[in-house]
Protein backbone atom coordinates (compact mmCIF):
# COMPACT_ATOMS: atom_id res chain seq x y z
CA UNK A 1 0.00 0.00 0.00
CA UNK A 2 0.80 4.17 -0.39
CA UNK A 3 -1.54 5.72 2.24
CA UNK A 4 -0.51 9.34 1.60
CA UNK A 5 -2.72 12.42 1.91
CA UNK A 6 -2.93 15.35 -0.44
CA UNK A 7 -3.44 18.90 1.07
CA UNK A 8 -4.20 22.31 -0.43
CA UNK A 9 -3.69 25.47 1.90
CA UNK A 10 -4.52 28.27 1.67
CA UNK A 11 -1.86 31.24 1.70
CA UNK A 12 -3.63 33.36 4.57
CA UNK A 13 -6.73 32.83 7.34
CA UNK A 14 -9.46 34.50 9.54
CA UNK A 15 -8.30 35.75 13.05
CA UNK A 16 -9.82 34.21 15.54
CA UNK A 17 -12.56 37.53 16.11
CA UNK A 18 -12.93 37.19 12.52
CA UNK A 19 -11.82 40.75 11.58
CA UNK A 20 -8.47 40.52 9.88
CA UNK A 21 -7.29 38.14 6.99
CA UNK A 22 -3.55 37.18 7.56
CA UNK A 23 -1.70 36.44 4.64
CA UNK A 24 1.52 34.98 3.45
CA UNK A 25 3.33 35.74 0.31
CA UNK A 26 5.19 32.66 0.57
CA UNK A 27 4.57 28.90 2.24
CA UNK A 28 4.93 29.39 6.09
CA UNK A 29 5.92 26.14 7.04
CA UNK A 30 9.79 24.69 5.82
CA UNK A 31 9.30 21.39 4.49
CA UNK A 32 11.60 19.60 6.91
CA UNK A 33 9.34 21.24 9.60
CA UNK A 34 6.10 20.05 8.27
CA UNK A 35 7.46 16.02 7.69
CA UNK A 36 8.33 15.82 11.65
CA UNK A 37 4.85 18.00 12.76
CA UNK A 38 2.68 15.06 10.51
CA UNK A 39 4.91 12.18 11.93
CA UNK A 40 3.69 13.31 15.10
CA UNK A 41 0.49 13.82 14.89
CA UNK A 42 -0.20 11.09 12.79
CA UNK A 43 1.31 8.84 15.24
CA UNK A 44 -0.32 10.58 18.17
CA UNK A 45 -3.89 9.68 16.80
CA UNK A 46 -2.76 6.70 15.46
CA UNK A 47 -2.31 5.55 19.58
CA UNK A 48 -5.33 6.40 20.69
CA UNK A 49 -6.44 3.98 18.40
CA UNK A 50 -4.15 1.23 19.68
CA UNK A 51 -7.87 -1.00 20.26
CA UNK A 52 -8.02 -1.79 16.66
CA UNK A 53 -4.90 -3.80 17.00
CA UNK A 54 -5.63 -5.99 19.54
CA UNK A 55 -3.97 -8.71 17.88
CA UNK A 56 -0.47 -7.20 17.85
CA UNK A 57 1.65 -7.49 21.30
CA UNK A 58 3.15 -4.65 23.21
CA UNK A 59 6.33 -5.12 22.88
CA UNK A 60 5.20 -5.80 18.78
CA UNK A 61 3.36 -2.17 19.29
CA UNK A 62 6.03 -0.71 20.43
CA UNK A 63 8.83 -1.76 18.08
CA UNK A 64 5.90 -0.57 15.68
CA UNK A 65 5.76 3.21 16.74
CA UNK A 66 10.00 2.89 17.46
CA UNK A 67 10.37 2.68 14.02
CA UNK A 68 7.92 4.69 12.48
CA UNK A 69 9.24 7.70 14.81
CA UNK A 70 12.69 6.89 13.66
CA UNK A 71 11.89 7.03 9.84
CA UNK A 72 12.12 10.29 8.21
CA UNK A 73 8.57 11.26 6.85
CA UNK A 74 8.40 12.81 3.43
CA UNK A 75 6.35 15.59 2.55
CA UNK A 76 6.51 17.05 -1.02
CA UNK A 77 5.09 20.86 -1.41
CA UNK A 78 4.54 22.35 -4.38
CA UNK A 79 4.90 25.73 -5.60
CA UNK A 80 1.95 28.50 -4.90
CA UNK A 81 -0.87 27.90 -7.06
CA UNK A 82 -1.29 30.44 -10.16
CA UNK A 83 -5.47 30.74 -10.37
CA UNK A 84 -8.64 28.69 -9.34
CA UNK A 85 -8.11 27.04 -12.25
CA UNK A 86 -4.98 25.76 -11.94
CA UNK A 87 -5.99 24.48 -8.03
CA UNK A 88 -8.80 22.76 -10.18
CA UNK A 89 -7.20 20.98 -12.49
CA UNK A 90 -4.61 19.72 -9.70
CA UNK A 91 -7.74 18.19 -7.79
CA UNK A 92 -9.38 16.92 -10.80
CA UNK A 93 -6.60 14.75 -11.46
CA UNK A 94 -7.42 12.79 -7.90
CA UNK A 95 -10.97 13.11 -7.04
CA UNK A 96 -12.35 11.92 -10.70
CA UNK A 97 -10.27 9.95 -11.65
CA UNK A 98 -10.08 6.12 -11.35
CA UNK A 99 -6.99 4.47 -10.66
CA UNK A 100 -6.44 3.09 -13.92
CA UNK A 101 -8.11 4.16 -17.20
CA UNK A 102 -8.93 1.69 -19.86
CA UNK A 103 -6.42 3.13 -23.19
CA UNK A 104 -3.45 1.54 -20.16
CA UNK A 105 -4.66 -2.04 -20.32
CA UNK A 106 -2.99 -3.80 -23.38
CA UNK A 107 -4.32 -7.23 -23.29
CA UNK A 108 -6.47 -9.29 -20.97
CA UNK A 109 -6.14 -12.91 -21.88
CA UNK A 110 -4.99 -16.36 -20.05
CA UNK A 111 -5.84 -14.97 -16.46
CA UNK A 112 -3.46 -12.29 -17.14
CA UNK A 113 -4.18 -8.48 -17.75
CA UNK A 114 -1.06 -6.25 -19.09
CA UNK A 115 -1.21 -2.55 -18.77
CA UNK A 116 1.28 0.43 -19.37
CA UNK A 117 2.57 2.85 -17.20
CA UNK A 118 5.43 5.40 -16.34
CA UNK A 119 8.62 4.47 -14.57
CA UNK A 120 9.62 7.21 -13.16
CA UNK A 121 12.90 6.14 -11.40
CA UNK A 122 13.81 5.50 -14.47
CA UNK A 123 13.39 9.44 -17.13
CA UNK A 124 9.48 8.83 -16.81
CA UNK A 125 9.75 5.87 -19.76
CA UNK A 126 6.76 4.19 -20.94
CA UNK A 127 6.71 0.48 -19.48
CA UNK A 128 4.05 -2.44 -19.42
CA UNK A 129 3.59 -5.10 -17.07
CA UNK A 130 2.03 -8.02 -16.19
CA UNK A 131 0.04 -9.34 -13.70
CA UNK A 132 -2.60 -11.90 -13.02
CA UNK A 133 -5.68 -11.36 -12.67
CA UNK A 134 -5.85 -11.33 -9.32
CA UNK A 135 -2.94 -9.42 -7.83
CA UNK A 136 -4.37 -7.01 -10.15
CA UNK A 137 -8.10 -6.93 -8.98
CA UNK A 138 -5.90 -6.69 -5.08
CA UNK A 139 -3.85 -3.67 -6.47
CA UNK A 140 -6.88 -1.45 -7.84
CA UNK A 141 -9.05 -2.24 -4.88
CA UNK A 142 -6.11 -0.51 -3.19
CA UNK A 143 -7.56 2.25 -3.95
CA UNK A 144 -10.97 1.95 -3.03
CA UNK A 145 -11.78 4.37 0.13
CA UNK A 146 -12.36 2.30 3.38
CA UNK A 147 -16.10 2.31 4.71
CA UNK A 148 -16.07 5.76 6.59
CA UNK A 149 -13.49 7.43 4.96
CA UNK A 150 -14.25 10.60 2.35
CA UNK A 151 -12.30 11.13 -0.41
CA UNK A 152 -12.66 15.12 -0.16
CA UNK A 153 -12.67 17.22 3.75
CA UNK A 154 -13.08 20.86 4.14
CA UNK A 155 -11.93 23.04 7.06
CA UNK A 156 -11.88 26.14 8.19
CA UNK A 157 -13.17 28.76 6.27
CA UNK A 158 -14.02 26.49 3.73
CA UNK A 159 -16.22 24.01 6.20
CA UNK A 160 -19.72 23.02 4.92
CA UNK A 161 -20.93 24.67 8.08
CA UNK A 162 -19.30 28.12 7.58
CA UNK A 163 -18.06 28.33 4.36
CA UNK A 164 -21.80 30.16 3.34
CA UNK A 165 -20.84 33.21 5.92
CA UNK A 166 -16.83 33.60 6.38
CA UNK A 167 -15.71 33.16 2.14
CA UNK A 168 -17.96 36.30 2.33
CA UNK A 169 -15.98 37.89 5.01
CA UNK A 170 -12.76 37.24 3.29
CA UNK A 171 -14.18 38.66 -0.01
CA UNK A 172 -15.02 41.83 1.60
CA UNK A 173 -12.22 41.78 3.75
CA UNK A 174 -9.53 41.04 0.59
CA UNK A 175 -11.64 44.52 -1.44
CA UNK A 176 -13.17 41.90 -3.59
CA UNK A 177 -16.34 42.85 -5.27
CA UNK A 178 -19.53 40.76 -3.66
CA UNK A 179 -21.48 39.80 -6.58
CA UNK A 180 -25.39 39.03 -6.28
CA UNK A 181 -25.50 37.64 -9.82
CA UNK A 182 -26.82 33.43 -10.03
CA UNK A 183 -24.30 32.08 -12.15
CA UNK A 184 -26.16 31.21 -15.51
CA UNK A 185 -26.58 27.36 -15.60
CA UNK A 186 -25.24 25.38 -18.40
CA UNK A 187 -25.85 22.23 -20.38
CA UNK A 188 -23.86 18.84 -19.11
CA UNK A 189 -21.83 18.57 -22.33
CA UNK A 190 -21.05 22.77 -21.78
CA UNK A 191 -20.19 21.47 -18.07
CA UNK A 192 -17.53 18.58 -19.25
CA UNK A 193 -16.43 20.23 -22.27
CA UNK A 194 -15.29 23.28 -19.75
CA UNK A 195 -13.80 20.83 -16.87
CA UNK A 196 -12.24 18.15 -19.22
CA UNK A 197 -11.93 20.07 -22.57
CA UNK A 198 -13.60 17.23 -24.15
CA UNK A 199 -16.77 17.53 -26.22
CA UNK A 200 -18.82 14.35 -25.10
CA UNK A 201 -21.44 14.39 -28.10
CA UNK A 202 -18.74 13.64 -30.22
CA UNK A 203 -18.67 10.34 -31.14
CA UNK A 204 -15.57 8.27 -29.36
CA UNK A 205 -15.41 6.23 -32.24
CA UNK A 206 -14.93 7.71 -35.56
CA UNK A 207 -14.36 11.62 -33.82
CA UNK A 208 -16.30 13.33 -36.90
CA UNK A 209 -20.06 12.75 -36.17
CA UNK A 210 -22.00 13.42 -33.12
CA UNK A 211 -23.95 11.75 -30.35
CA UNK A 212 -27.52 13.11 -30.78
CA UNK A 213 -30.48 12.09 -28.43
CA UNK A 214 -32.88 10.42 -29.36
CA UNK A 215 -35.48 8.99 -26.72
CA UNK A 216 -35.06 7.18 -22.99
CA UNK A 217 -35.46 4.00 -22.28
CA UNK A 218 -38.02 3.37 -19.42
CA UNK A 219 -38.17 -0.06 -17.51
CA UNK A 220 -41.62 -1.94 -18.35
CA UNK A 221 -42.81 -2.55 -14.74
CA UNK A 222 -43.10 0.55 -12.52
CA UNK A 223 -40.19 1.66 -9.71
CA UNK A 224 -40.97 0.33 -6.60
CA UNK A 225 -39.60 0.67 -3.35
Amino acid sequence: MHPHVHMVVPAGGLTADGKFLVGSKKFFIPVKVMAKLFRGKFLFYLKQHKNHFESVSEADWQNILNVLYQKDWYVYCKRPFKSPASVLRYLGRYTHRVAISNHRIVSMENGFVTFSYRDYKDSSKKKTMRLSANEFIRRFLLHVLPSGFRKIRHYGFLSSASKKKKLTLCKRLLGVKLSAAVPKAISTRDLMLKITGKDIAVCPVCANGKLIFASGLHPPYPATE
